[in-house]
């Protein structure tokens, strides 16, 4: 059975950028995952190398795991990347969605530095964030001030992943509603081709959108490519493991079971929620993953009898 779980950077080692992800990729394998998603440096506008990349992509092939996909960054950074007063700790130069030509730009060229991430580790998209919020659809002109960039910067990626067969998953944030985001992927999906542009569910923010919904997988299913599994209580993202909150799994999963949506699911659930040992962590993990693999493919069954 395939399970896959986020890799992410724990900055408690000093060389955390290689022995420390490699420790993290090994208690992965041994939990018994086979797939990560890779999360070190998303959202940053970290610049990595050829060098970089080909010495990630062996790591990864080393620890006997597979990449189901790379959160990517749209240059929009919110984390600390220089020591400094805001504005200069918020490292935003790289944006896709720029006015400013020249940012736009770099926010393309940096996109492309993911997706040829992605095409070393052999992973078939990278998840994106596309940061809106409801003052996007209050009039024609907000929205097209909005729009013209970003379709700018996917018309000049979209022969780069389709060269490279990689697809970008459009996640759902939480600056803004359900509601404008269904609006999001409604402008996207008529635009771009599955082959390029799909949908990124992420069962804890939308939890949090539409509490007890799922109208984005009822609505956008046949647009699956990427999940981001979390749980939380409702009031806030927990990124907990499945179970330990207040979402109906049961529904989740045959929501999804009822797309094409190519299993494994991907647990972002970092282990900072839990006060025990990395490696109990990551065996709790893929005992949850196991089952909510089994629910998916009982589902699957059902459907088909």
């Amino acid at each position: 059975m395939d399970t896959c779980i986020t890799v992410w950077h724990w900055p408690t080692q000093e060389r955390w950028f290689d022995e420390g992800i490699r420790t993290s990729l090994d208690l992965v394998r041994h939990a018994g995952f086979t797939h990560i998603n890779w999360n070190p440096d998303a959202g940053s506008s970290y610049w990595m190398a050829d060098a970089e990349i080909e010495f990630t992509r062996r790591i990864v092939a080393e620890a006997g795991l597979k990449v189901h996909s790379v959160h990517s960054t749209n240059g929009r950074n919110t984390v600390s990347e220089l020591i400094g007063p805001v504005p200069f700790t918020f490292e935003s130069r790289k944006d896709i969605r720029s006015p400013h030509e020249w940012q736009r730009l770099s926010g393309v060229e940096l996109l492309k530095n993911r997706i040829d991430l992605a095409a070393a580790f052999g992973a078939p998209n990278i998840v994106l964030h596309v940061d809106i919020s409801d003052d996007v659809f209050r009039s024609p002109e907000s929205e097209t001030e909005f729009f013209a960039p970003l379709y700018r910067s996917l018309d000049e990626l979209l022969p780069y992943c389709l060269e490279r067969k990689v697809q970008i998953a459009a996640e759902t944030l939480l600056d803004a509603s359900g509601g404008s985001f269904l609006k999001l992927y409604e402008r996207l999906f008529s635009r771009y081709e599955p082959a390029f542009i799909g949908l990124c569910y992420d069962s804890g923010h939308w939890e949090l959108l539409e509490p007890g919904g799922l109208t984005v997988l009822e609505r956008y299913g046949n647009r699956l490519i990427a999940t981001h599994i979390h749980d939380n209580f409702g009031a806030k993202d927990n990124h907990l493991l499945p179970f330990d909150g207040r979402l109906d799994w049961n529904a989740i999963t045959k929501a999804i079971a009822a797309t094409d949506y190519v299993t494994p699911l991907n647990f972002e659930t970092p282990m900072d929620r839990y006060g025990v040992p990395d490696a109990v962590f990551y065996h709790r993990a893929h005992a949850v993953a196991a089952r909510l693999e089994g629910m998916i493919a009982t589902a699957r069954r059902k459907v088909g009898e």
